[in-house]
């Protein structure tokens, strides 16, 4: 009786030895296999979602500020050198828009400061002067700037569509020009408010939010 009571012992111990070592196996596996989904791991995914989500309508509104870009800033300019430009190519840099006419006496008092504004703010800004007189060439304007020692100004005579498209934008004002029409576009490119009057070298250059 005792020894079937052993051998039963000795059975029920090498059972319960091999369940164990079957165990340890079973555990060595799972640990090997991925980790199972958890609410903490799902939350960040989703989090990593949104944010490139996030990400991707940014690219989409920066696409749609790039298109909402008016026409006329967009429309090719040849200055009295012969060299062509848009007003929307100059990114990074704020830029001064004046009109302009050469048989306006308010024209030349204003540029005067305008010329030495763009010669004290160096490369820091584009100072840009648009004659509304479509007919004039290239070369009468350029006398024109020189003769009133307009030299650190760039001088283009206007198109006849271009000169439309600001009207459209802007009203008949920034053909006026004794009233000495001037915008500013900043340096991301947008368009701001038109002005008139005469302005100081220190008011253009609050304007443009140079300090000088």
């Amino acid at each position: 009786m005792t020894r079937r009571r052993t051998i039963l012992a000795l059975s029920l111990a090498i059972a319960a030895a091999a369940a164990a070592c079957g165990g340890d196996d079973d555990e060595a596996v799972t640990t090997d296999t991925t980790a199972p989904m958890t609410e903490e791991t799902m939350t960040e995914e989703t989090m990593d979602e949104e944010a490139m989500d996030d990400e991707t309508m940014d690219d989409e509104t920066m696409d749609d500020e790039t298109m909402d870009v008016p026409a006329w800033q967009t429309m090719t300019i040849t200055d009295v050198d012969g060299a062509t430009f848009t007003l929307d190519d100059f990114h990074g840099t704020p830029v001064l828009v004046e009109t302009f006419a050469t048989w306006c006496p308010n024209c030349r008092e204003q540029l005067q400061d305008t010329n030495a504004l763009a010669a004290a703010a160096g490369d820091d800004v584009q100072v840009i002067a648009l004659s509304i007189e479509t007919d004039l060439s290239p070369d009468e304007v350029r006398a024109y700037a020189a003769d009133n020692g307009f030299d650190d100004v760039r001088f283009a005579v206007m198109t006849p569509d271009l000169l439309a498209a600001l009207v459209d934008a802007y009203g008949n004002t920034i053909a006026n020009a004794p009233s000495t029409p001037k915008l500013v576009i900043d340096a991301m490119g947008h368009a701001g408010e038109l002005s008139t009057g005469s302005a100081s070298v220190e008011t253009l250059a609050m304007k443009l939010g140079l300090d000088l």
